[in-house]
Formats: structure tokens, sequence, C-alpha cells
């Protein structure tokens, strides 16, 4: 378990680019049988990340950006053509370029759909669908809240509880709309590399706590991702 922390200053996109880098390095390291899953938060901060990855793969074997699938690891439980969909954010803002360019192809694109019918509204299923590709994210993005959670994980919560490395739904969001489907903390640890994206002034309170480390993680969830095997903790925020 090691934390690199790339500060950006005034140079964010260098900076973007310099963990692009790091989320290279960790899927290059891969031997070549086994399957490459990224696990996506939703939000504008991501898309920066996923500029960035998209311009340092042109300088990356064609072949291993065609392995890459990608999850998200939160998601609201709303049609995906809803505004609030994450999964829906990030296709309109990245996702429909590349694959309308030949960078990644559809069967690469794995959104959550949620099942009304279902009691856990498609999460065991979402579940099965990413254990037909090894079962854990090779890399893991997350963008911090203002108050330390990340993906539908927040301060206090009992959705921290949830033992199984794995998805599940729950319907009191402490943060809009109530209802949502998470990535468990022990999927979460279980990457290879999580990539913390901490941007912005209004998550310096965020920053501050992380960077302290004083706090267990129930109080500020964003702990629990410099739990995986290596961390690279992004930000633009000065001491």
């Amino acid at each position: 378990m090691t934390v690199e922390i790339i500060k950006a200053g005034s140079a964010l996109d260098e900076a973007l680019h310099e963990a692009a880098r790091r989320v290279f390095a960790a899927l290059k390291s891969q031997e070549p049988d086994v399957p490459l899953v990224i696990g996506l938060c939703g939000g504008r901060s991501v898309v920066g990340l996923l500029s960035a990855m998209e311009k340092e793969s042109r300088s990356q074997p064609r072949e291993l950006l065609s392995r890459v699938q990608f999850f998200m690891v939160d998601e609201r439980l709303v049609p995906l053509s809803d505004d609030q969909s994450n999964f829906g954010g990030l296709k309109k803002l990245f996702f429909d370029k590349l694959v309308k360019d030949g960078t990644i192809r559809e069967d690469q694109l794995h959104p959550f759909v949620q099942h009304d019918r279902e009691r856990d509204h498609g999460c065991a299923g979402y579940g099965v669908e990413l254990a037909t590709f090894g079962g854990r994210f090779t890399v893991v993005v997350l963008g911090v809240g203002e108050d330390g959670h990340i993906a539908g994980l927040f301060p206090r919560h009992p959705a921290l509880e949830h033992a199984e490395p794995g998805f599940f739904s729950f319907f009191d969001s402490p943060k809009p709309p109530p209802a949502r489907m998470t990535a468990s903390v022990p999927l979460i640890t279980s990457a290879d590399l999580s990539v913390v994206l901490v941007l912005g002034e209004g998550k310096r309170q965020a920053w501050e706590t992380l960077r302290a480390g004083k706090v267990a993680p129930q109080e500020c969830p964003a702990l629990f991702a410099e739990k995986a095997k290596r961390c690279v903790v992004l930000t633009d925020l000065e001491p």
C-alpha cells in the first residue's frame, strides 16, 4: 500500500497527464491474459482525467486500450437518459466521441442499468457482469466530495459496513438523489491502483482531513481509497 500525491498547482493539465501515465503503468503491469477494468465515478473532474488518458493512449500500444473495460463505481437510480445519470454524463461528455472515432468499442462500456422490478435494482447482475472480467477493478477513479465521500460511500453511513466485494443499492443518500447504487469498500480497496481526485476550493476541508490522516475512514471515506495496492491523490489545492 503506497500513496503518491500529485500537486497540480496552476498546471492542472500536466498533473492530469501525470496521473494518466500512472493509470497506463498499472494497466501495462498486468499479465497479458488478465482482464483490465477501470471503475469510474461520475462528474466533470473525471472527464479531465479521461481526456488526459485519451491523449496519453496515443503513445501506448493500441491493443492495450482495446482490452480495457469501463464500469461505474456509483450511479443514481435513474434512467441512463436522465440528466442525473453518472454514466449518461460521461457518455455525452467523453465516451460518444471515443466510440465514434474508433478509439474504443461500444462493448467496452458497461453502464449500470437499474431495474425497478428487482429488489436490488440490478446490483447483483452488475456484479455478475464485472465477474466476467475478473470481478475487480484494475484501476478505480474516485472524486472526493466536500464531506470526504467517495462513490456512494458517505461519512458514518451504514453503506460503509457492507462487507461483500460487490455492488449494492441504498435509498437514504445524504446527498440527493436519495436512491443510488455503489461499489462496496472491499471492492474499491481491492484495486491495484486508486486515483483520487481532490479538485476545487470546495474540497479544501476534505483535503485537509485526508492530508492529516488523523480520523477513521468512517469519518472520511476517501481514506479507504488509500488502502488499494497503490494510490495516487491528485489535488490542485495548496496548503
